[in-house]
């Protein structure tokens, strides 16, 4: 199948008939002479500030045995320079949870001089020139991760302690050079991001997983079960930042016939659809470019757990479930958020990711009752997916014979869309989209539409069939 320019119009009806079938023929060689785009591997360099370089390079530079109690020494005493300038920065502007992050660099020299005058510190101009650096670098939003942020290639940044961050790239996982000066400095660093959006970290709200409106996403896991090493960090950085239909026709997650066939089931406000993959290969993003072609009347409201769909739609609307609070109080779960979806009648509801077995029921159920909508689901293939909504409605509906189940799957679900990540190239594909027909002779009856040809040496998908329910 050739790719199409996103603004060509596509025929849907000629697509799927013997005169197109004839006409793909003839157009297979073109097609398999689509080429990948190389996608350029941009390095983990230092800041290319000359003045910052050369004291970055020091910082980040392996510390060998003989010098690491000097070095461990050094840093501490940085660490602790630099904590005790931010409280004065804190008491100087009232701010109770942290320093401002917006300082000129007079305000960090003299707020830099208190502290030195607090703590008696004799300290050489090269140490107060990096105590200058990281100030700044802690300040910023993203710290000493900043420059991991800003790499178009990096989609996932862990921290397994102070010394020891990692990054994805693809499905690549590589050690850094980047590191905090202390456990305490990247405590802290910790604290204020979650502190930025009201959250925090603690023996008892162990895990926080939470989005900025960026659409950057952290997870931070409390030392106290971290084992020998934590806090854990997890950052996943969404990497497609216009989220529409052509932009992800020209990432090559695939051709533009595939997308117009997924814009025209949305359109018609007639098909439910699941959108299956493992985790961090898209399908979010996919979720996001098809909610695009909701009509412009049509209400819309998103039900997750972390709020990432994030549509400009006029009448979009977004719940959130809730944990419980200390005292075991106060939850929201996202089953009583997609009941409460069906008092605010809207056209559609999202589900952002299916994970238990009561919000699939609830999803399900509303899908049923006429509320096409879009969700997510980790799946290994096509049609694993619908085992794994049977699994998830059978321990739901635990008195509930596996023939019942099924018929409510294939009343609810119209189709099925797996994504998947080349193994040697990285990019997401869609690998799979099948039709989910009727319930007969104890299995749901499905059809294959379009596969990913995994035999070919470049991007090639395959139409499977003619007809479309």
């Amino acid at each position: 199948m050739h790719s199409q320019s996103p603004t060509d119009p596509v025929d849907l009806q000629s697509m799927f008939s013997a005169r197109a079938r004839a006409q793909s023929s003839t157009d297979k060689g073109s097609s398999q002479a689509e080429a990948v785009p190389e996608r350029g591997e941009v390095p983990l360099a230092p800041p290319s500030d000359p003045s910052l370089r050369q004291l970055f390079e020091k910082r980040y530079s392996p510390v060998t045995t003989a010098g690491a109690t000097d070095q461990g020494s050094r840093n501490d005493k940085l660490s602790r320079l630099v904590t005790e300038a931010k409280r004065e920065v804190s008491k100087e502007s009232g701010d109770a949870r942290g320093a401002k992050t917006n300082l000129t660099e007079n305000q960090i020299r003299r707020a830099l001089d208190r502290a030195i005058g607090q703590l008696d510190e004799n300290i050489s101009d090269v140490e107060r020139a990096e105590s200058i650096l990281l100030m700044k670098q802690e300040l910023s939003t993203w710290g000493i991760l900043e420059p991991l942020i800003n790499n178009p290639d990096v989609t996932d940044i862990h921290a397994y302690d102070f010394q020891t961050v990692v990054v994805q790239r693809g499905k690549q996982t590589e050690l850094t050079h980047y590191r905090w000066q202390s456990h305490q400095a990247y405590v802290s660093f910790i604290d204020r991001l979650l502190l930025s959006l009201d959250r925090s970290l603690s023996t008892q709200q162990h895990t926080v997983d939470v989005a900025f409106p960026s659409g950057i996403r952290i997870c931070c896991v409390h030392e106290s079960i971290c084992g020998q090493r934590g806090p854990f960090l997890t950052i996943r950085v969404p990497r497609v930042s216009n989220v529409s239909i052509p932009s992800l026709i020209e990432y090559k997650l695939a051709p533009a016939q595939i997308f117009a066939y997924l814009a025209a089931l949305v359109a018609s406000q007639q098909a439910t659809i699941i959108i299956a993959g493992e985790t961090g290969k898209g399908k979010t993003t996919l979720l996001r470019a098809l909610a695009s072609q909701f009509g412009p009347k049509e209400s819309t409201i998103a039900v997750e757990d972390t709020p990432e769909v994030n549509s400009d739609h006029p009448f979009f609307r977004s719940l959130v479930s809730r944990p419980p609070n200390i005292e075991g109080m106060g939850e929201v779960t996202l089953q009583e958020q997609i009941k409460t979806t069906l008092r605010m009648t809207p056209s559609r509801v999202i589900l952002g990711e299916m994970r238990t077995p009561p919000a699939a029921e609830a999803f399900l159920e509303s899908a049923q009752t006429g509320h096409t909508g879009l969700s997510t689901i980790h799946a290994r293939n096509a049609r694993e997916t619908l085992i794994r909504l049977e699994n998830l409605l059978g321990r739901a509906q635990k008195s509930v014979s596996p023939d019942i189940l099924r018929q409510q799957i294939a009343l609810a679900v119209d189709v099925v869309v797996w994504i998947f990540r080349e193994r040697e190239t990285g990019i997401p594909r869609i690998g799979e989209v099948i039709e989910v027909c009727n319930y007969s002779e104890g299995s749901i009856q499905v059809r294959p539409i379009f596969t990913f040809d995994n035999e070919s040496k470049e991007p090639r998908w395959i139409l499977e069939s003619w007809s479309s329910t």
